[in-house]
């Protein structure tokens, strides 16, 4: 041990002075001081508290062996209370832990207050230093050694390690912290080799099925060994090394906006203006704040890509649903792959991160190397040179939920000096969704972040909130956006960009009574489509499931049966997760390949979706949502006779965003166009005022409170694990189970699963799930009572063949994968309750039943 604390040292002495916290170089240089104490004294108890032990299986067979030195950390100790916490601190890198020393620092001394009062992120950032130094070293030694699986599976280490393929005593670091390009450190480890006795004494333990004491006698025996030795064997194996920086190839460090598109994009891909003037905002501002406007189909997501790439950013892409997740990894990883073959064996990587998706994938000139090393995929802990997420998901890593165990890292790897954070389709949220968002880009662009808000459609009621933020604008700059469209029309030969003819159907009603004459009429429009020229190409959207299927269900019986999966599809966000990704992919093999197909879908296509229909035929809907729809029709400005055709005489209430002024506006212009204008139509763009739910706003305050300013008042909030993202409404995971091992499934607000006298059916079971800490496993047990938001909630739906159901003598739920559910079952009944909480009974039966709440939505009226 002395020689790893020594070589942790080594590491802190070297680590670049600048990285320290402290504004200027005197604090920093305090600030290297008390990271050095803290290294000298970190490792001191590990001596005395190793152990060998074993893991054995559940029916106590012996796994394979482990170490450990329990309570290690807290023999470190010294007068500097500031090194001993570091010391101490140095494990767990959790929430709890550091607010929690934060907070008593604070309350030590004056001189320390005042530190933490200038940068409250100090102690978390002077810890992070000595964790990295630590787990550097400790990576080094296992692949000094030749463990290379072991190295590999350290997520927490922010850096990557490797053997040059040219010198096996140089090892290089990616990227490199410290203030030299190569250190020397030496590793001295030794070999014990078991005697006949030693052997015959764990051979003991096998023959008498007592595999749970390995453990125990391996470790007297390596004990009485050592003690035997002095504490100085013999047989030392010491092997030095350098440690030097990777050094990418020196033509990278010149990249422009030019160079970088043709590098990625291909020697003909040439950046239009937006994506030029983004590149020149990121590139040449330390800290740029940028609010970009531009139409669909401009390139966006390259225009943050690139430069975000160019300068060694880590890019955050936060996304408002994770149905856009799939088609935007695709259109990245292809980049990073080529990205990656511009840096040879350096290692690029992207995260996914939904709560459904977990993963890292990492890339190594030019390949997905994922599968050959030794990745815990839902341990990625944002080590990534791109990660892509939802908002809701962001949110809630801001606050550092998740695993507890290294959970700060998310917050520390956010606030990391070189992050972009940009926040595509900005213009999705509204209410508690938007409340949310505009705290979190405010914070974080007071904490001096990288930032930029994309979006082609935002109610300028919204931007409002926003004008801290430069502006980019290619939508209502009409100078800038003739200047993108020559560049379209010109350089990409795209002849028929923005041309599609405009249609209102406004005599189709849709009558809640009888759906079907709507749904038919709909579809009858797409036959004539489909059947006017060869080889069309058509999306179209309504706004409910019931509406898609029963439109998809009338095609299939009118194209023939035999269609299935050839060029008719249904998406919507209740077909099961797992068949959702390979419906788009199929979808979009079709559109790249210009091959006909019929979509039939919801709102869940409408935004970030790369395809380009010849038609485009929508229910009628707000203004920036019809843009948007539009923006999958001639998206390539390569079809002559593109058309939108709208239907409808009214937006339905749940989805209107329009008041009474709003919607007469709308209506007269929709009436004035024979082409579709987007420009026309987005001036008809508004939102009803933005009233911000105060509990959200006070509920995002306290999280933040504690998370960055250890202000342990706010504790309690952080306990419950509750971030509220878009609505106080909680969601259960609905499940259809027939016995295969496939399971169907998807998430659904559970105040759509009440009862009604329609939607009760057979074989439903309700249950929840929770993790026992004892046996390290995720089990279930029956719903029981108490708070919804600390509850995971399942719903189980069996076919009648499955066995007796809790509904008995109810219909069997009428599951069809291809439609996916359509009916929500109804498992709770509504009670009466106070004003601010509503609640949810479960009957199992006559004699058990349960109640859930949660709390009510703020009355806006």
């Amino acid at each position: 041990m002395g020689n790893h604390v020594g070589n942790v040292k080594i590491l802190v002495k070297d680590w670049n002075i600048d990285n320290f916290p402290g504004t200027t170089l005197e604090e920093r240089q305090k600030s290297f001081q008390r990271v050095l104490k803290a290294a000298d004294i970190h490792d001191m108890g590990k001596p005395q508290k190793f152990n060998l032990e074993v893991k054995t299986t559940h029916l106590r067979k012996f796994k394979e062996y482990i170490y450990s030195f329990k309570g290690h950390r807290f023999a470190a100790d010294s007068p500097d209370i500031w090194a001993k916490t570091l010391a101490r601190g140095h494990h767990d890198f959790s929430v709890n832990d550091i607010s929690r020393d934060t907070y008593k620092l604070k309350q030590e001394s004056q001189y320390y207050a005042d530190i933490l009062a200038k940068d409250p992120l100090t102690y978390a950032r002077e810890l992070y230093i000595l964790e990295m130094c630590d787990q550097i070293e400790a990576e080094l030694a296992c692949r000094v050694i030749g463990d290379d699986e072991q190295a590999e599976s350290r997520a927490f280490m922010d850096y990557t390690t490797a053997k040059s393929e040219l010198d096996d005593k140089i090892y290089l670091i990616d990227p490199c912290p410290f203030n030299k390009n190569s250190i020397p450190l030496t590793f001295q480890y030794w070999s014990m080799e078991l005697s006949q006795a030693d052997k015959d004494s764990l051979q003991n333990c096998l023959n008498t099925e007592q595999d749970y004491k390995l453990g125990k006698v391996l470790d007297k025996i390596a004990k009485n060994w050592w003690q035997s030795q002095q504490g100085k064997p013999e047989k030392s194996e010491p092997k030095s090394i350098t440690l030097s920086a990777y050094k990418s190839d020196d033509n990278l460090k010149d990249w422009n906006c030019n160079s970088i598109y043709k590098a990625l994009g291909g020697e003909n891909f040439v950046p239009n203006p937006m994506q030029m003037e983004v590149f020149e905002a990121i590139a040449n501002n330390d800290h740029p704040a940028v609010m970009l406007k531009s139409p669909t189909g401009s390139g966006k997501m390259e225009a943050i890509l690139f430069p975000a790439l160019a300068r060694g950013y880590r890019l955050f892409l936060p996304l408002p649903a994770r149905s856009l997740l799939e088609d935007q990894k695709e259109r990245i990883e292809k980049y990073l792959k080529k990205f990656s073959k511009l840096q040879p064996d350096r290692e690029i990587s992207l995260v996914v991160d939904t709560g459904a998706q977990m993963y890292r994938c990492v890339y190594r000139n030019g390949e997905d190397i994922t599968s050959t090393l030794n990745i815990n995929s839902r341990r990625h802990l944002y080590k990534g040179d791109v990660i892509l997420t939802t908002l809701d998901k962001f949110l809630y890593r801001y606050f550092a939920f998740g695993d507890k165990q290294k959970s700060f890292i998310f917050p520390l790897r956010i606030h990391r000096e070189k992050t972009l954070i940009c926040f595509d389709e900005a213009h999705t949220y509204d209410e508690i969704s938007f409340t949310n968002f505009q705290s979190l880009v405010k914070s974080l662009y007071e904490a001096g972040r990288s930032l930029v808000l994309m979006t082609a459609t935002m109610p300028i009621e919204h931007y409002e909130r926003f004008n801290y933020l430069d502006l980019i604008d290619f939508v209502e700059n009409s100078q800038y956006l003739e200047e993108l469209n020559q560049f379209q029309q010109q350089t990409l030969k795209q002849p028929h960009l923005n041309k599609r003819a405009f249609e209102w159907h406004s005599h189709l009603k849709r009558d809640q009574d009888n759906p079907e004459l709507f749904q038919n009429e709909i579809a009858k429009i797409i036959l004539k489509e489909w059947q006017s020229k060869a080889n069309r190409r058509i999306i179209a959207v309504v706004e409910t499931v019931k509406d898609a299927a029963a439109i998809y269900q009338y095609l299939m019986k009118n194209l023939g049966s035999n269609t299935v999966g050839q060029f008719i599809f249904l998406y919507h966000g209740r077909i099961a997760d797992q068949i959702r990704p390979i419906i788009y992919k199929q979808i979009q093999e079709r559109d790249a390949n210009s091959q006909p197909y019929i979509l039939v879908t919801t709102s869940a296509i409408e935004v970030g979706c790369d395809l380009n229909a010849e038609v485009l035929i929508s229910q009628i809907c707000p203004p920036e949502n019809l843009i948007q729809r539009a923006g999958r029709c001639n998206r390539k400005g390569n079809i002559s006779d593109a058309k939108v055709i709208l239907v409808g005489d009214e937006i339905p209430d749940f989805a209107n965003s329009l008041n009474d002024f709003g919607w007469q506006k709308y209506q007269e212009t929709l009436q004035s166009l024979e082409d579709f204008d987007a420009q026309a139509i987005a001036k008809c763009i508004s939102r009803t005022q933005q009233v911000d739910d105060y509990r959200v706003v006070e509920l995002f305050s306290m999280l933040h409170d504690y998370v960055y300013g250890a202000d342990l008042t706010c504790q309690p909030a952080h306990e419950k694990g509750l971030v509220i993202t878009r609505s106080w409404k909680p969601s259960a995971t609905l499940i259809y189970k027939d016995g295969s091992r496939d399971e169907h499934k998807i998430t659904v607000p559970i105040d759509r699963l009440v009862k009604n006298k329609s939607n009760q059916y057979a074989n439903s079971y309700i249950y929840e799930r929770y993790y026992n800490y004892e046996n390290t496993r995720w089990e279930s047990r029956d719903l029981g009572w108490g708070s919804a938001y600390l509850k995971d909630i399942f719903i189980e739906i069996s076919p009648n063949n499955q066995g007796a159901g809790t509904f008995d003598g109810k219909d069997e739920y009428p599951y069809n994968s291809e439609l996916g559910f359509v009916e929500l079952p109804g498992v709770f009944i509504k009670l009466k309750t106070s004003d601010f909480e509503e609640k949810l009974l479960y009957q199992y039966n006559d004699k058990k039943s349960s109640i859930i709440t949660y709390t009510k939505s703020l009355n806006t009226d």
